[in-house]
């Protein structure tokens, strides 16, 4: 006979909450990382906006409208996770503020219009950069600190589904090259990092959305946004209450054993 042991269902509500817990967000003054800050707030941690030094005022007034709404203590934190002593000078204070770091949403990225097979390499760097060195960087001192400090904890990573499949740019015209590159290697940064990690108790995993509603399409025409919406089965754009619970999920004991997963939430998309 084996040694396994079946246990009775524990409370699932019991289990999703974050109550306790020392939380950071990068890019985190608006679309996906307000809304999971917003959301690990309600669970019941403290968290860090993280977002560029130009933006500390707007990520200032996240953190307060956070605060004063669920009686958490937030902090916003400038940083450009382009620059390694950005982040380090970010995780310190993060960890002076609250004492330690237990749930990292790496969040932060970019993508550029002209994202194709003769976009100048600076913007082709800048990209790589933002999305995935960044990501690596911000992972790794983070880490770093959970592993200092004994504990386990949990690292969700923005990927895309331009992990997964090569998107188009703008109605066909061309397909991404940069990002689509940044977004592969950062979803096998998640499952490299998380092998490596878990034998901390450090769950590192990662999201991949579709087409969401997150301010990038107030850029887009509407013939772009129609089209967009029609090419998915689901025949629309995701929206932020179709993301949180999943970052949510991955942050809390419900998550416990999701090492180095991907979830892809398109609409679809990839399907087809």
């Amino acid at each position: 006979m084996n040694n396994q042991v079946v246990k009775d269902v524990s409370s699932v509500k019991d289990r999703f909450t974050l109550a306790g817990k020392q939380a950071i967000v990068t890019g985190a003054k608006g679309g996906i990382g307000k809304a999971t800050a917003t959301s690990f707030a309600e669970l019941g941690a403290n968290v860090a906006i993280v977002d560029l030094p130009a933006f500390i005022e707007e990520s200032k007034v996240v953190a307060a409208e956070i605060a004063n709404r669920y009686g958490v203590k937030t902090i916003a934190v400038g940083c450009d996770v382009t620059k390694e002593e950005d982040i380090k000078n970010m995780v310190k204070a993060v960890s002076d503020a609250f004492g330690t770091i237990d749930v990292v949403h790496s969040n932060a990225g970019i993508f550029v219009g002209n994202d194709h097979n003769n976009m100048p390499v600076e913007e082709f760097k800048k990209i790589i950069d933002i999305n995935l060195t960044g990501m690596f960087m911000v992972n790794k001192e983070c880490a770093n600190l959970m592993i200092e400090h004994g504990h386990g904890g949990s690292i969700i990573n923005t990927v895309s589904m331009s992990g997964t499949i090569i998107n188009s740019t703008r109605l066909e015209k061309d397909y991404m090259v940069a990002y689509t590159a940044s977004k592969g290697g950062a979803k096998h940064l998640t499952k490299g990092m998380a092998v490596n990690l878990i034998k901390h108790g450090i769950r590192v995993n990662s999201i991949s959305p579709g087409y969401l509603i997150s301010g990038a399409h107030k850029f887009m025409d509407q013939i772009e946004v129609d089209y967009w919406a029609n090419s998915v089965p689901i025949k629309r754009f995701g929206d932020m209450d179709e993301i949180t619970g999943i970052v949510c999920l991955l942050a809390s004991d419900l998550g416990s054993y999701f090492v180095g997963s991907d979830i892809l939430m398109d609409g679809g998309a990839c399907i087809c």
